[in-house]
């Protein structure tokens, strides 16, 4: 069984036994390779938020009956006295059903989100893909596969592992994303934060995600623990400066769209330095080659 259904089938067992559970009543939906598993573990050490093991829940990308959702097992075990619980799915933000299916079981959910460069992103999505999987194409063949993925139609169903996989491009398409997001859930129940900034001072992002969360702040902030960053010895062929700049004409509209709905500052993103001209391409490859530790 794989560790992420071992841990739904804890949570599952202690939902059965658990004297009291707490329905989950806020969401970190989007996007992945982009701290969301750190804002997710900080949260849960506040005393009034109750977590557990099974960040990922997943519960609106299953193949349940959606007429009749088993809502009852879409919640948490009270375990340390906690008083609201949530969820933390990055692929929601990415499959429109999910959002859909969101609002059906909370309109008034209140949503984060964490952004992060969008070629950054799909290139850490990128290595991740290939440590679990080592037959995963080298990035010049992802590119050339999977770099012009459309996001998945209105009316799509479930997401299967592979979707999730070619879609490493079209899930940092932000701001098509957050266009369909929005439309269903209104912005004043988002919390929309910024990769590299939330690092920097995780302890101010905190106190705005507990006051979206109507919480008192922390009076001791957690620890931080950034978990699966990006490995940077990674085998395989090295993506041309040519492949680069494919992507970033991709992006380029899809990323002024997010920035006029998100209000997230991009300017320090390498993605937007080349669009803006401040940063040649050859830099930005380089620098991403450098990162991921890929030579020729």
């Amino acid at each position: 069984m794989h560790r992420r259904a071992r841990r739904r089938a804890r949570r599952l067992a202690k939902l059965e036994t658990a004297e009291s559970s707490l329905p989950i009543t806020f969401a970190i939906v989007g996007v992945q390779k982009a701290a969301t598993t750190t804002l997710f573990r900080m949260l849960s050490a506040h005393p009034d938020v109750e977590g557990g093991p099974d960040k990922e829940m997943r519960f609106f990308i299953q193949p349940h009956d959606w007429d009749n959702p088993p809502y009852d097992t879409y919640r948490r075990p009270v375990v340390r006295g906690g008083r609201i619980a949530g969820d933390a799915t990055p692929a929601y933000l990415f499959w429109p059903s999910a959002m859909r299916r969101m609002r059906d079981y909370e309109p008034a959910m209140r949503l984060m989100a964490v952004f992060r460069d969008p070629i950054e992103r799909s290139f850490s999505q990128w290595a991740m893909e290939r440590t679990r999987h080592p037959s995963f194409p080298d990035l010049p063949q992802a590119i050339a596969a999977y770099g012009d993925e459309p996001l998945p139609r209105e009316d799509v169903g479930d997401p299967s592992p592979r979707d999730l996989q070619r879609a490493l491009f079209a899930r940092s398409l932000y701001g098509a994303q957050l266009e369909r997001a929005l439309a269903l859930f209104p912005e004043p129940q988002w919390r929309m934060f910024e990769f590299r900034a939330f690092l920097q001072d995780p302890h101010r992002h905190l106190d705005i995600a507990t006051d979206l969360l109507r919480i008192p702040r922390f009076t001791e902030y957690p620890d931080e623990t950034q978990r699966m960053a990006t490995p940077d010895d990674n085998e395989g062929t090295a993506p041309s400066v040519g492949d680069v700049e494919r992507l970033v004409q991709r992006y380029a509209d899809d990323l002024a769209l997010f920035e006029r709905l998100s209000h997230v500052d991009t300017s320090g993103w390498p993605t937007r330095r080349v669009i803006d001209g401040t940063m040649t391409v050859s830099d930005l490859h380089r620098r991403l080659c450098d990162k991921l530790g890929l030579r020729g």
